[in-house]
């Protein structure tokens, strides 16, 4: 009697793992399918691959700030002898060419709208073929939150008549980055420039 007991307590003890097996691979497979529906739902203003990237501007204090590539050194055009460093610069570009939308409006016929035809903000890239786009940032949308966006692409003009809602951060901060902040520490100024 005994052995039996023993071999329904092990028959109920390997379905109880069975069980908790299979919730804790659910929830994996569950959370997995989740961020890929997640991400395929993302809308990206406009991605682009940084390394093609040779020049950048953005509004900074109402002045425009421009940085430029030249035999893989970049420089600040404000002040060609500050040393710069690459990889602080390739994050920020990694950050702008990665700008999502909370939303999309197409088909816009009135840009004054959304205010991007007096744009608060601007950024713009050139690219090693010259090709360029331009991220105008127009009114905030107190209601919802973030800046409206529309972007120009000198090689595609069929997305100028969409707007998009984008985050506030990617104004107030990312593009509110100091010049100073782009420049080498000190004892990095020989590694970065060579």
């Amino acid at each position: 009697m005994r052995k039996k007991q023993y071999i329904v307590l092990i028959i109920v003890l390997a379905a109880i793992v069975a069980a908790l097996v299979g919730v804790i691979f659910g929830k994996k497979a569950k959370t997995a399918k989740e961020e890929a529906e997640a991400e395929a739902a993302t809308v990206y203003v406009n991605q682009f691959d940084v390394s093609d990237v040779t020049a950048f501007t953005y509004l900074l204090d109402d002045n425009l700030v421009m940085f430029s590539l030249e035999d893989d050194v970049w420089t600040y055009m404000g002040d060609t002898t500050m040393v710069l460093d690459t990889d602080t610069i390739e994050d920020f570009l990694t950050e702008m060419s990665e700008v999502t939308a909370d939303s999309v409006i197409e088909d816009v016929e009135d840009n004054s709208e959304y205010g991007v035809d007096s744009p608060v903000q601007m950024f713009a890239v050139v690219f090693s073929d010259g090709s360029s786009l331009t991220y105008c940032f127009g009114s905030e949308n107190d209601i919802v939150g973030g800046y409206y966006l529309q972007v120009t692409d000198d090689a595609d003009d069929t997305n100028n008549d969409t707007v998009y809602l984008v985050d506030s951060t990617i104004v107030t901060s990312t593009l509110a980055t100091e010049v100073e902040s782009f420049q080498a520490e000190e004892e990095d100024e020989g590694s970065v420039s060579e």
